[in-house]
C-alpha cells in the first residue's frame, strides 16, 4: 500500500488506506494535487535515548513504591503509606517505650509494630531507593553515551 496515490477528485479509497496505514506505522502525506502514503519517519538516536531514560525513570518510580518486606510481612510503601507510617511513629513515640499498635500490612493482614519497626522499614525503603536511584543514574550514562537503538535496547535499571 506504500506509495498509494489518492487523488482529491476521487477519496473512494482513503478510509482503507487510513485503516492500513494505522497497523502499519504509516501516514498519508498531501501531496498538492494527491495524498500518498508513505512511512512514517523513524525516530532519531536522540528521540530513542530521551524514550528511554523516560521508560527507566517510570521503572525507577514504579519499584520505588512496591511494599517493603520487613519481619515477614510485606508493608505499603506509596506516599499515602509512607505518611501514615511517620505519624504512627509520632503516637507511639508519644505514648513511651514499649507501645505497640496493630497495623493493617499490604497483604491485609495484621501486625503488631512499634516505632521502631516502622523505623526499619522506612530505613528499608530509604536503601531500596538508593539502590534504585543508583541503578537508574547508571542506566541513563550508559543510554546517553550509547551509539545505536540495538544498544539502547539492551539497558535497563534491573
Amino acid at each position: 500500500m506504500l506509495g498509494t496515490k489518492i487523488y482529491k477528485t476521487d477519496m473512494s479509497n482513503y478510509t482503507d488506506c487510513a485503516i492500513w496505514c494505522n497497523q502499519n506505522k504509516a501516514t498519508i502525506e498531501d501531496k498538492g494535487d494527491y495524498y500518498e502514503v508513505v512511512t512514517l519517519p523513524l525516530p532519531t538516536l536522540e528521540e530513542i535515548k530521551a524514550a528511554k531514560i523516560a521508560e527507566l525513570k517510570a521503572q525507577r518510580d514504579v519499584a520505588e513504591v512496591k511494599p517493603i518486606e520487613y519481619n515477614g510481612h510485606s508493608y505499603d510503601y506509596d506516599s499515602q503509606a509512607r505518611d501514615r507510617i511517620a505519624a504512627a511513629i509520632i503516637a507511639l513515640d508519644v505514648q513511651g517505650d514499649g507501645a505497640k499498635i496493630r497495623w493493617t500490612t499490604a497483604d491485609n493482614e495484621d501486625a503488631v509494630v512499634t516505632a521502631q519497626d516502622l523505623r526499619m522499614i522506612i530505613a528499608s525503603g530509604a536503601a531500596r531507593s538508593n539502590k534504585l536511584h543508583t541503578a537508574y543514574r547508571t542506566a541513563k550514562a550508559q543510554v546517553e553515551t550509547a551509539q545505536s537503538k540495538d544498544e539502547i535496547d539492551t539497558i535497563s535499571i534491573n
